[in-house]
This record gives C-alpha cells, structure tokens and sequence, in this order.
C-alpha cells in the first residue's frame, strides 16, 4: 500500500468488517451487496444497468487483467463493448485488482477506468470468506469506507426506484424498418436493441414510467433492470390491458418479472438473486438444459401464474420459474438474458423467435 491507495473496509448491515485497500476512485459508498461468480466481460458487466447502485463482489483471484478496450459505438450509436453509457455500480470488490493490463484490444487498465466514472475499488479481501458471509445472510446493504473520506450510511444505497432511474428519459427510435417494437425500457440493456433492430423492423425505446398506452406497435419488448419490479406501477398497469390484444410481448430479465405481475402473477425477492454467466436453465418443451447469463434479484412464484400461462424455463439449480408464457407463446417472459454478453448465447434463439412473431403478425398455423 502506498500514499496513494489508502486503507479501506467493507462494512456489511450486520456488522461483519473486511479490510482492504482502496483503489481508483478514493470515495465512500454504499449499496446492496452482490456476489458475481464471472470470468469475463467486466465492461458489459459492469455497465448493465440491472446492477445500477450496486456494490458488486468478484469472486475470480485477479480483477482486470484483460483491461478496458476502446469505446465504439455501432450504427445505432450504441457501445460494442458496453451495456449502457455509464458504469452502473457504486462499488467494486475484489480480492486482487490488476494495475496493468495484458489483452491487446486494452486501451485502458481496469483501475483508470473506473476512477474516470468515480467508482470506489477495494480489493486485498478475502472474498471467499466475504461470500460465505453474504450467502448465509442472504440481501444485505454494505457500504465501502475509505480512510480520511467522510463516512456514509447504509440509508445512501439506491434500491427501490432504480429501475426508473435507469430508464431513458426520451424516447428514442432505432432503425426504419416497417414493423414497430415497443421497448419498455425499465433497465434495458444495449445488447436488447441490438437483438431487436432489423432492416424490416424498427424499435421505439420509452421511458419506463411514460404513458405509452397510445403509441402503435407490433410488437412490445418489458427490458429490465434494477431494483424493485413492483415500483414500476405504469408500465405494469398499461402492459395488464395489452394482455388482451393479439401482439407479440416478449419480455427480459426482471422485465418478466413486471410481465409476471401484469398478469396477475406474485413477484418476490430472492434471497440472493442470480448473478452469473452460467446458469443452467432447463426448457419444459423440449427438456433441454441451456446455459443463461442472468442479472436479477426478483422473481415470480409458479404457482401464482393465472390460468393459460404455463412454465416455460426452470432453474435447474434451485427449481426457480426462469420463464413462462401464454397464447401459443405470443406473449413469453425470460428472466435470464437471451442475448448474453456477457455470457452464452445458447438462448438468443428467443430473439429471432420474437422478431419473426412480429414480422408475421403473430404465430402461424
């Protein structure tokens, strides 16, 4: 440790205490904690917005070894290596964080990049035992305290609203293609526009708390996100009366989690959530296991679903709903990320499935 990286501790709500070292951005936080059992992909990991506020834990031995690559955008204007504009996290754990980088498309090392977004760092913790802690207590709020920073208190962390938070403000539309896809952005991912953008379709991105009810589509697409679904009252109110219509509704994430509870089904929270890469999820059609990357603490009880809305996806871990649908699968919800990215793309099938729904003007005999 030099003059320059000062001490540091994670405090969780219970008490427990880890000390560490503070790196890139020398500031206090506070959030709700999560466990990350990934390999790769940090910037898309962390600039997902379902981890907006965040303060995330890595369980690899070394953090940052690939560093940062260049930002680009594609021709939709959105980044290629990132999933939204901002780093979403408050804070970084880890046991180890890498001050140089090795990969040859890295431009920047982990540490400068963050300490450009202002995102405090504190690794030489031991994660395995700061995991252990955090899987026997379930959700917890923790918070990062720098020496010689002013302190802050567990009431800072940003929970709740936050999937409003992560919503755009504006709508904006993407491509020019005849058949409109509705995205109901409650934490909507840059990969989600990507998967949906086609030269026959063209995607209107809204705000997650705008009146949308009016606006004309073939297809709608519930993209989330952060925090409590069930504070998503507008988009939930409006989706519960387009259930009725004979449109294809595809729905993501913690986005099927809103679709859940537009249809009358019961949300709650996970213990710990689904933060990972690769999580076995097995289809109840076909009996086939696919790997899913997934990013939600919320999800929806089976046995809440209403009548004509079936199980589509089990976890195979933990036997968890990770999907269901309806009307001959025009309307269908994941809670995992079909897209990947990071992660597997054994899914993203799903998008295609979507899209084709659309262009047809729904299922064909």
């Amino acid at each position: 440790m030099s003059e320059a990286d000062p001490a540091a501790r994670i405090i969780l709500e219970d008490g427990t205490e880890f000390e560490g070292v503070s790196r890139a951005w020398h500031h206090s936080s506070a959030g709700e904690i999560l466990v990350y059992t990934g390999e790769t992909g940090l910037p898309a990991l962390l600039t997902d917005p379902a981890l907006k506020g965040a303060i995330l834990v890595l369980t690899r031995p070394v953090a940052g070894v690939t560093g940062i690559p260049d930002e680009e955008n594609d021709t939709l204007a959105l980044g290629t290596t990132v999933e939204s504009a901002e780093v979403q996290i408050a804070g970084l754990v880890c046991s180890s964080l890498s001050l140089e980088s090795y990969h040859y498309r890295s431009k920047k090392t982990l540490a400068r990049w963050l300490k450009r977004h202002q995102i405090p760092v504190i690794s030489g913790i031991d994660t395995s035992a700061l995991v252990r802690r955090i899987n026997l207590r379930g959700n917890l709020r923790a918070k990062i305290l720098v020496s010689q920073a002013p302190d802050i208190s567990f009431s800072a962390a940003k929970t709740g609203e936050v999937a409003l938070q992560s919503s755009v403000k504006r709508t904006i539309v993407y491509g020019t293609g005849p058949k409109r896809i509705l995205v109901i952005d409650c934490g909507a991912r840059n990969s989600v526009i990507r998967s949906l953008v086609t030269p026959r379709t063209s995607v209107i991105r809204v705000p997650a708390a705008s009146d949308w009810s009016s606006l004309d589509c073939d297809g709608i697409v519930v993209a989330g996100g952060p925090g409590d679904p069930t504070t998503c009252e507008k988009a939930i109110s409006i989706l519960s009366q387009k259930l009725s219509l004979s449109i294809p509704i595809f729905a993501t994430g913690q986005g099927a989690v809103i679709l859940g509870i537009a249809a009358g089904g019961a949300a709650y929270r996970m213990a710990r959530g689904h933060h990972s890469p690769s999580v076995p999820c097995v289809c109840l059609e076909t009996g086939r296991c696919y790997l899913t990357a997934q990013n939600h603490g919320y999800g929806i009880r089976s046995d809440s679903l209403p009548s004509g809305w079936d199980p589509l996806f089990l976890n195979n871990a933990d036997q968890s709903l990770e999907g269901f649908s309806t009307k001959k699968g025009l309307i269908k919800g994941v809670l995992f990320q079909p897209e990947g990215h990071p992660g597997p793309h054994e899914t993203d099938f799903l998008w295609t499935e979507f899209v084709q729904l659309v262009d047809n003007g729904g299922p064909q005999a």
